[in-house]
């Protein structure tokens, strides 16, 4: 079963690919247009250019659509629809301003979304029509010279803190599809303004796609690869020498698998240095300069959030942030919604990190405590993996410089930093679990 997307941009674009065979399957995006079944709802575009008076260029379009569409498809079709129940096979078709780039630039994305996703991707693209927008740069004096991922999540927040203590002018880009996501994002956005003031401005994105007969996919692993799109976007029309910032800790960016079940694409690998790697080489591809940096790529989160350079800030505003895998099952619990679960991985790293930093008198509220209840059944599957990890490397039978290789390709000058990495945040999971409450 292969499925084909088709990805069409303004109302004049009637684009349709011969199909190969009986099991093909087209999925149509239309954006800027199209039947309510097949229009994508996004707020990038004419929100990027009318915030900072620019245009952006036709290779930023690109991306920017090339990363929507490979989102979009992720969602919109189910990975029960394949054979295997897991790895779906994608085509996507997209219209492009720039075809000769994209000759290289295209096996990277996919290679990319490949390591991503654990699907197979295929790209084709067409000379879109009209004239190729003439980029504008923002022309304000006092516009960002940083662009910064802002999740809602407690990584992102040290971000803001850092950039912001040291009066760096940022532009924060958070996406949201719905949900309590959009809620994390304005508390943070609220209490920070009430910390710095307007010294830096906001982009909060939508991008929503249509439902196959309203079934959708929830493992949502390519929500990094549009995340990077919206903030180079971004960083496009403030300068080529505006860097994109990818604020997350290297034990998460890593996601070793903890057993040999999670291995492969079954761990999520949105940060993880090989894939930021390979959408680098796409925008090398594309002639795109703005660098993507990931400063905290060497830290635990436990020492992100004891190196914070305002404590009294983030202490004052880390209980608005929300890191939990599923917020929305707190509902379910009879717990306010939004509530973290505590027995989730992220839950469970980010519960250990604020031990390590000695915050939990400000941390958040958690449904379960693991160490004093432990779930049951499909809720305690993470805690166990934990366990069994821990077990593992108190053996020691597979070193360190190993494990951190298990999730994925890394630089060879890094492997280094990387396994250290590895052990000092199971360390900080460690002795969070071992802590009497």
């Amino acid at each position: 079963m292969k499925w084909h997307i088709i990805s069409r941009i303004g109302e004049a674009d009637t684009y349709e690919p011969a199909l190969e065979g009986s099991e093909d399957y087209p999925l149509l995006l239309h954006f800027s247009g199209g039947a309510a079944d097949t229009r994508v709802r996004e707020s990038a575009v004419s929100a990027i250019e009318e915030r900072y008076e620019a245009t952006l260029s036709g290779r930023a379009h690109d991306f920017l659509y090339a990363s929507m569409s490979a989102y979009i498809a992720d969602l919109c079709v189910p990975r029960q629809s394949a054979t295997d129940r897991w790895s779906r096979s994608f085509v996507l078709h997209l219209p492009v301003f720039d075809s000769d780039r994209w000759l290289q630039a295209a096996p990277n994305l996919c290679d990319a979304l490949r390591f991503l996703t654990g699907d197979e991707w295929e790209i084709r693209t067409r000379d879109r029509a009209g004239d190729t927008p003439v980029p504008r740069r923002c022309e304000n004096e006092d516009r960002p010279r940083t662009v910064s991922l802002l999740s809602g999540g407690v990584d992102s927040l040290v971000g803001a803190i850092d950039l912001l203590d040291k009066g760096i002018p940022v532009a924060f880009v958070s996406h949201h599809g719905g949900g309590l996501t959009p809620k994390f994002q304005n508390d943070t956005y609220t209490a920070l303004r009430a910390q710095y003031g307007d010294v830096y401005s906001e982009n909060q994105f939508f991008v929503v796609g249509p439902q196959i007969d309203d079934h959708g996919e929830s493992s949502m692993r390519s929500r990094s690869v549009l995340f990077l799109g919206l903030g180079i976007a971004v960083a496009t029309v403030l300068g080529d020498d505006v860097p994109l910032f990818v604020p997350e800790n290297g034990l998460i960016s890593l996601n070793i698998p903890l057993t040999r079940t999670r291995s492969g694409s079954s761990s999520t690998r949105t940060t993880h240095p090989h894939f930021i790697q390979g959408i680098r080489s796409v925008l090398e591809a594309l002639s795109i300069p703005n660098r993507i940096e990931m400063p905290y790529r060497h830290m635990t989160k436990g020492e992100m959030l004891s190196g914070v350079a305002d404590k009294q800030v983030l202490e004052s505003v880390m209980s608005q942030t929300m890191s939990c895998s599923h917020p929305e099952v707190a509902r379910w619990s009879g717990n306010t919604p939004g509530t973290h679960c505590g027995y989730c991985v992220p839950c469970l790293i980010r519960r250990a990190a604020v031990h390590a930093a000695g915050l939990e008198h400000c941390d958040a509220l958690y449904t379960c405590d693991v160490r004093v209840n432990r779930p049951t059944e499909i809720r305690a599957r993470d805690l166990r993996a934990f366990e069994i990890a821990l077990c593992r490397e108190a053996l020691g039978r597979v070193p360190s410089f190993l494990r951190v290789l298990e999730s994925g390709p890394l630089p060879a000058e890094e492997v280094g930093a990387f396994a250290g990495v590895f052990e000092r945040g199971m360390g900080e999971v460690s002795a969070f679990l071992e802590r009497e409450a």
